[in-house]
């Protein structure tokens, strides 16, 4: 990224500031009034969950959550389509520029790098796709999104090059104005003035190193090149609702532990040797990634606790806290927590 797009204080995209809100509730949010809740999440993360997901339910686990996120995406960009987009899609320059622009986006928040190397609007588009947030999901994003952004059924097809690089081809079969989406995002908090920011660019001050590469379509660690990828909470939802089943409430216990395992390496040498300092950039950076609102944490010998507002996922959440616990107290883990209503919780980690 251009040196002229970053804050040349902490180094994050300006562009940042017209995009994103970070919320009182611990969320993060677009800019407009009525948002879906955003969060940061780890592509190896994402893979671990996934990968565990297929050994326990078989590979037709992939096609079925990539037709869930075809049919989130699609739903999604029905939702957002106005009036004065559907006339510029009426005309194929237009229609070429609003795609290509879309894929550009879709890039900055660490989807992947995308390239269309064919397009023909309402008919066919090739993309290709290099270091996807994961394959299969990203996969069905493009092909709900060319579903919804031209009242089309279509049909995917996909092809790996490499391990990192992937062809994916999406054909128009018919038309098909489809419905909107059922929910309606609702109006989003107000934004959080009690984060710490960067004092040059007014941005949230990230406790952890973090930068972009819009080239790449990754957002990344620079220490060990942990890649992340910003998405929204009820897609992500939707995704883990499927791998846990639907009469089951939470995902299986050996996730648990390769989530602990991998916080675990992930804090297993903090900077300086400060563990102190460690709980803490563990614990601001929740807000930061959109992960919920610390309001109270103590820490004792060997027990952490913790009550959090705002949490989105509290199961993973917790094996996140076990890991860090790991880490930095080379003891195995034992985790409660419970629900303080609104979604608050209460964790005890010891």
């Amino acid at each position: 990224m251009s040196d002229s797009l970053r804050c040349p204080s902490c180094g994050l995209p300006l562009a940042l500031n017209r995009k994103l809100v970070w919320a009182e509730n611990g969320g993060i949010y677009f800019r407009e009034k009525r948002s879906d809740r955003l969060i940061f999440l780890e592509h190896e993360e994402i893979s671990l969950i996934i990968a565990e997901g297929v050994k326990l339910r078989g590979e037709g686990l992939l096609d079925t959550l990539r037709e869930k996120r075809r049919a989130f995406t699609r739903s999604e960009i029905v939702s957002q389509l106005g009036r004065a987009r559907r006339r510029l899609l009426a005309r194929r320059p237009w229609a070429a520029r609003l795609i290509r622009e879309a894929l550009r986006e879709a890039a900055f928040y660490g989807s992947g790098n995308l390239s269309v190397t064919a397009l023909k609007p309402r008919r066919e588009i090739k993309v290709k796709v290099r270091h996807p947030y994961h394959p299969h999901l990203l996969a069905g994003d493009l092909w709900g999104f060319w579903e919804g952004l031209f009242g089309v059924e279509a049909l995917i097809s996909m092809a790996e090059v490499s391990e990192t690089e992937y062809e994916v081809t999406v054909k128009t079969v018919e038309r098909h104005p489809w419905p909107p989406g059922k929910e309606t995002p609702s109006r989003r908090p107000e934004r959080d003035y009690d984060l710490e920011v960067c004092e040059r660019c007014r941005l949230p001050a990230f406790p952890m190193e973090i930068r972009w590469d819009p080239d790449l379509g990754t957002i990344y660690h620079p220490t060990d090149h942990r890649r992340l990828v910003i998405t929204a909470v009820r897609g992500w939802g939707e995704v883990l609702q499927e791998i846990s089943g639907s009469r089951r409430e939470e995902l299986p216990p050996s996730i648990a532990e390769l989530i602990t395992a991998r916080t675990a390496k992930a804090h297993a040498s903090p900077p300086g040797g400060n563990y102190k300092t460690a709980y803490r950039n563990f614990f601001m950076g929740l807000p930061v990634l959109g992960w919920g609102k610390p309001r109270k944490v103590s820490r004792k010998p060997f027990l952490i606790d913790a009550l959090i507002e705002g949490v989105p996922f509290p199961q993973l959440l917790s094996w996140k806290l076990g890991g860090v616990f790991q880490a930095l107290e080379k003891e195995i883990p034992e985790v409660e927590y419970r629900s303080r209503g609104d979604s608050t919780w209460n964790y005890l980690v010891g």
